[in-house]
């Protein structure tokens, strides 16, 4: 998998736009499938998983993997995540890890799904900036 940084919170603001996504997740945690559960709501940052039975996985990194079937393909895309908090009504996942198809993928569904393409647009270049200058301080200090 690629190195992929989970984006911040700001204290009183969340780092990223959260859109309506109703797709069923299956969730792995150390190697073990949990189920298959209802995701709620996406972000660049990471997903609500709406099902109060995984109130005992919190702290836990876990595996997420996602199939999308189209007409004439499908794609399973997977995530490597951790339980940041747990609400009655299910979990909130960060990622931590992904592959760049899962990326784009997501960058895809939150764009489409958003009521403010424009504004998450600008968050993506914001994004890509602060890559594109961690990557280079990493090969001038290697």
């Amino acid at each position: 998998m690629k190195s992929f940084t989970a984006p911040t919170l700001l204290p009183e603001k969340r780092r990223h736009t959260r859109v309506i996504f109703t797709r069923t997740v299956r969730m792995s945690v150390n190697d073990s499938v949990v189920g298959e559960f209802p995701a709620r709501n996406l972000s660049m940052g990471g997903l609500f998983i709406g099902d109060a039975a995984l109130a005992d996985v919190v702290e836990e990194e876990c595996q997420l993997e996602l199939r999308e079937k189209g007409e004439h393909s499908s794609l399973i895309l997977k995530f490597s995540a951790k339980v940041v908090r747990v609400e009655p009504a299910g979990i909130a996942v960060e990622f931590t890890d992904m592959e760049d198809d899962s990326f784009m993928f997501l960058q895809t569904m939150v764009l489409y799904a958003s009521d403010d393409p424009i504004g998450i647009a600008k968050d993506f270049l914001e994004d890509f900036s602060l890559i594109s200058n961690i990557e280079k301080t990493d090969s001038a200090s290697g």
